[in-house]
């Protein structure tokens, strides 16, 4: 079912149709995708992917391992009711052609898709044109749910350069808590885009926390868009790990609807090739008193390219605002780059606000330390590597992820070290 062919929802479509119409394909004269390989994520590149079957122990080995958890598997951007579980009561976790059957979640899902996005972005309105299914998760007041939820996107291997849209909307009501985490994965090595675009609300009172791993095939391209919007006294963290693909393009937006609001976004990179991971942010102070802190740690090797794009806005009636924005780098190789821009535009006068980048190599005094007490310097430099990373980690609450973030790092450093957070 085409949930878009819904009255409220087909609105929308149209919208999205004439404002594409109105644009063209992002070129690197643009400032905002200057250091984008734009080539390698041109959806004309990429004709819609055909849904191939795929096992349960596929789904299970990219479920976080030992995790009770709800589950939302989507195969080739097709939900697959076969491998979901989940929750019809209290927590609402459902595929839109499902939602759009029950009138209250139709109209709370109709009045909120496509509210926050970004509607002069290319790959956005693409996303909305291209929408025919998604998850809504929907968590009621007073809820708090201990159960994490898990978004598994599996791609199967297609007979030409293929692509998917991913497409999320969550809603947490005032007072209540929800985690979510969300994976992509492709079977084969040919070439898979998938455009993804989740907006997130929450309420006053409410904490939510998302974390993404993105631990693709090196021919894997994603264009990854997340909005959202915080209420008053609501907490949010959202962590991106990038250890895989071709090229990655994550643009996070927050908007404070209210005071006393706390932001938290962090990420790890590490990539190697020719891989490259783009992290652009945007945190726009509205209110009074509202917090936010966000930190991007970065480890790229051989020709990887990473590139970190922040913005801070702190409206001028933000008065006390506390924002954090930090990017650091490590490169390992002299044909590694980064391109960091950290940026603050502040039009209040009471606030305290602090940006910065650092790009450099490993430690020479602290890994001749290292290695004067016996430690071999493979493993040394992946000790160092480990500890830059724990600023990062230390805001994971989910065990089960960690010791699977672990795993991910030791493979990427070539190493056999059980790290512990």
């Amino acid at each position: 079912m085409n949930i878009l062919q819904n009255r409220e929802l087909e609105k929308h479509k149209e919208n999205a149709h004439s404002s594409l119409g109105n644009l063209t394909f992002p070129t690197k004269k643009e400032e905002d995708w200057k250091y984008t390989r734009i080539s390698e994520i041109n959806p004309e590149h990429y004709a819609p992917a055909k849904q191939n079957p795929v096992s349960q122990q596929i789904v299970d080995e990219n479920s976080l391992e030992g995790l009770d958890s709800f589950k939302i598997v989507f195969v080739d951007g097709v939900f697959s009711e076969k491998f979901s579980n989940y929750p019809k009561e209290k927590l609402i976790v459902l595929p839109f052609s499902e939602a759009v059957k029950e009138e209250k979640y139709h109209r709370i899902l109709s009045s909120k898709f496509d509210s926050i996005v970004d509607k002069e972005q290319y790959f956005t309105l693409l996303n909305t044109v291209s929408t025919k299914e998604g998850t809504f998760i929907y968590v009621p007041k007073n809820t708090a749910e201990e159960k994490p939820v898990e978004l598994i996107y599996i791609n199967t291997p297609q007979e030409q350069k293929a692509s998917q849209t991913i497409r999320n909307l969550f809603i947490v009501e005032d007072n209540s808590q929800i985690l979510v985490t969300e994976r992509i994965h492709t079977l084969s090595d040919f070439g898979f885009l998938t455009n993804a675009v989740t907006e997130i609300f929450i309420g006053k009172n409410s904490h939510f926390r998302l974390y993404k791993i993105q631990d693709d095939v090196p021919t894997a391209c994603l264009v990854d868009a997340t909005f959202v919007e915080q209420d008053q006294d609501s907490q949010a963290f959202v962590h991106t790990f990038a250890f895989g693909g071709k090229v990655i393009r994550n643009e996070l937006s927050f908007d404070h609807k209210g005071e006393n609001i706390n932001s938290t976004l962090k990420g790890i990179t590490i990539i190697e090739g020719e891989q490259e991971v783009g992290n652009h942010t945007l945190v726009r102070h509205n209110q009074p008193n509202c917090e936010s802190h966000e930190l991007y740690r970065g480890i790229y090797n051989d020709k990887a390219h990473g590139i970190f794009n922040g913005k801070i806005k702190v409206h001028k009636i933000a008065q006390k605002t506390n924002a954090f924005q930090q990017n650091n780098t490590i490169l390992l190789s002299d044909k590694a780059e980064i391109d960091t821009k950290p940026q603050l535009e502040i039009f209040a006068d009471d606030v305290k606000c602090s940006h910065g980048c650092t790009v450099g190599q490993l430690d020479t005094d602290a890994l001749f330390y290292m290695k004067q007490r016996g430690i071999h310097e493979k493993e040394a430099k992946a000790l160092l590597m480990f500890a830059f990373c724990a600023d990062v980690m230390e805001t994971v609450t989910l065990p089960e992820l960690k010791n699977k973030i672990n795993k991910i790092i030791a493979r990427k450093l070539d190493v056999n070290i059980d790290f512990d957070f």
